[in-house]
C-alpha cells in the first residue's frame, strides 16, 4: 500500500471556535466531528482537509504529548491566483484577523501575507502574481 494522503491535524483548545475561525475566513465547511463539546472535528474545502483535536483529548490519547506551548506550526495556503488572495487579504483585515506578516510582493513572483489562527498556528497565504 502506498501513501494516498496527508491531513494536517492541529492540536487546539476549542474545537467549535477553530472550526467557526476556518469556516468564516477560509469557507471550509464542516464534514466531521465527535463528541459534546466537539473534541474532534475535520472540515473540507474542494479536496482540502483540517481536522482539529482538542489539547486535552490529544494529552488523554498520547502519554507522551507535549506541554501546551505557544505553537510553532506553520501551514500555507497556496491560492491560484492574486485576485483571490487580495480578496481574502481584505476580509482577514475586515475581520480583524491578527496577521504577523503584511501583504508583499516577493522576490519570487508571489505575493504573501501571514495571519494567526487562534490558537496562535501560523498561516501564510499565497499567490503567484
Amino acid at each position: 500500500m502506498g501513501l494516498i494522503n496527508i491531513i494536517n491535524e492541529l492540536v487546539v483548545s476549542d474545537v467549535s471556535k477553530a472550526v467557526k475561525f476556518y469556516k468564516d475566513n477560509f469557507g471550509f465547511n464542516l464534514e466531521d466531528s465527535f463528541g459534546e463539546p466537539i473534541i474532534w472535528a475535520m472540515i473540507k474545502k474542494d479536496d482540502i482537509v483540517l481536522m482539529f483535536e482538542d489539547y486535552n483529548e490529544a494529552c488523554n490519547e498520547i502519554e507522551e504529548f507535549p506541554k501546551k506551548v505557544n505553537n510553532s506550526n506553520l501551514i500555507m495556503f497556496e491560492y491560484s491566483d492574486q485576485e483571490s488572495a487580495k480578496n481574502l487579504y481584505e476580509l482577514l483585515k475586515r475581520n480583524n484577523v491578527e496577521f504577523f506578516k503584511d501583504y508583499t510582493e516577493t522576490d519570487y513572483g508571489k505575493i504573501e501575507f501571514g495571519i494567526y489562527d487562534l490558537d496562535k498556528n501560523m498561516i501564510i497565504v499565497s499567490a503567484k502574481m
